[in-house]
């Protein structure tokens, strides 16, 4: 059916799709409000990679303040003078810190393969070779971290080797995480990594950059997509919880399909019978307002833990998804909601045991743990003996299990949870 549009409906839902085209959570072609850290991750790149010298920075800041975004933009876009070659890694998804060691040694070299021992000797003689500088971004690398950080000492002391052409960038939530956890690192000029913290998006930086993603998608006044307030409202409420810029585009983009979604009904409507077209039950929603952005930031936090909407689900390491689902299977066929670490490690190492995976000892359990706890997943309560510490979840089973009942290895091991207790 050929819909007829005399008051410009169609027009409305061609913005509307544009703009929800736009408000993606990838890196964009454009980066607004950032242009001071932009300069300085350019400068550092810049002077290391013309100039042939190798460098570490770490960049903090909390999650949705643009940290890979800036990053990876100037990796695509800005052209250099010397020769290099990036390797991007997500820590999130490796299952030890030490593969990242296998993980950069593959990408220097798809046929090499071998222990982890051996990836960082072969990564001190190789980075140390002439060749192209090697540009490493290693995202959330503070899920390296281990009860002795050697890997993280490790991976920060490459670029301080003699004739090294390693140029680091980690990235973290933590701000202090090089002065908290790795403090060797400060007692040598060459160890020390240059430090840049991402500050949370203010109200009007997050009204900023939604409006001229979407400016840049229609070509037009962003008023007919979203209403100035709305914009304004969603700002100041994202800010003043997270300053989470991912999220506030999330939401905007939910509520740009549900008035895209209404618009075409209601072009329908109007095309199918022209005496609907004034009726008070056919009134086309000309932008976003905000209670539909209210409607949409209600059901986002209600679905805070379902796997559809959360990237942290996604993204968790294998080790912890191990833990989660071991105390999961404790809880449900244990006799208390409560175990002792000591019995967690047990039980998660029949688990590893049983499905051919690797399992880390107990210090480096307990501190995986504690990973997990900082996600908000468990509660871990301290001490003396770490075995006999009492560990728990923090959220409802159903909670715990709606997350998990998709992943296939994860739902077999909860299927036979009575075997692992």
């Amino acid at each position: 059916m050929k819909l007829q549009n005399p008051n410009g409906d169609l027009t409305v839902t061609s913005n509307f799709t544009k703009a929800r085209q736009a408000l993606h959570t990838s890196t964009p072609g454009n980066i607004f409000c950032r242009d001071k850290e932009l300069d300085i991750i350019e400068t550092f790149l810049q002077n290391h990679i013309d100039n042939g010298t190798s460098g570490s920075m770490y960049i903090s800041g909390r999650p949705g303040t643009g940290k890979t975004a800036c990053v990876t933009h100037i990796l695509a876009n800005r052209t250099f003078s010397g020769k290099f070659k990036s390797i991007l890694i997500n820590c999130m998804l490796l299952h030890t810190p030490t593969s990242v060691f296998q993980q950069v040694a593959q990408q220097l070299d798809p046929k090499w393969n071998t222990t982890a021992k051996e990836a960082l000797s072969y990564l001190e003689d190789r980075l140390t070779e002439s060749g192209p500088m090697i540009v490493l971004v290693l995202d959330e690398i503070d899920q390296m971290s281990t009860r002795d950080q050697s890997v993280l000492y490790a991976l920060f002391e490459l670029p301080a080797l003699t004739n090294s052409r390693l140029i680091l960038i980690g990235l973290a939530n933590a701000l202090d995480l090089t002065d908290r956890s790795l403090i060797r690192l400060q007692s040598r000029v060459h160890f020390k990594p240059v430090l840049l913290n991402f500050s949370p998006y203010s109200k009007q930086e997050i009204a900023t950059i939604v409006s001229q993603r979407i400016q840049e998608a229609v070509g037009e006044d962003v008023g007919n997509v979203i209403a100035p307030s709305a914009l304004q409202y969603l700002g100041g409420k994202i800010s003043s919880t997270s300053g989470d810029l991912r999220k506030a585009i999330d939401i905007c983009r939910r509520a740009v399909e549900l008035a895209e979604t209404g618009a075409k009904k209601q072009s329908v409507l109007a095309s199918s019978n022209s005496e609907l077209q004034t009726s008070e039950s056919v009134q086309t929603n000309k932008c976003v307002s905000i209670p539909i952005l209210c409607k949409m930031m209600a059901s986002v936090e209600s679905n805070a833990f379902s796997v559809g909407n959360s990237d942290d689900v996604d993204d968790t390491p294998l080790q912890q998804k191990l833990i989660i689902v071991t105390l999961l299977v404790l809880v449900k066929f244990g006799k208390s909601k409560q175990v002792t670490l000591g019995k967690l490690h047990q039980s998660y190492s029949k688990v590893c045991s049983k499905y051919g995976m690797t399992t880390i000892d107990f210090d480096e359990f307990s501190h995986t743990c504690s990973l997990v706890e900082s996600r908000g997943i468990v509660i871990l309560k301290r001490k003396s003996n770490p075995r006999l510490a009492p560990i728990c979840l923090r959220l409802d089973e159903r909670e715990v299990e709606s997350t998990l009942k998709d992943k296939t290895l994860l739902s077999s091991i909860l299927a036979q949870g009575s075997l692992f207790v």
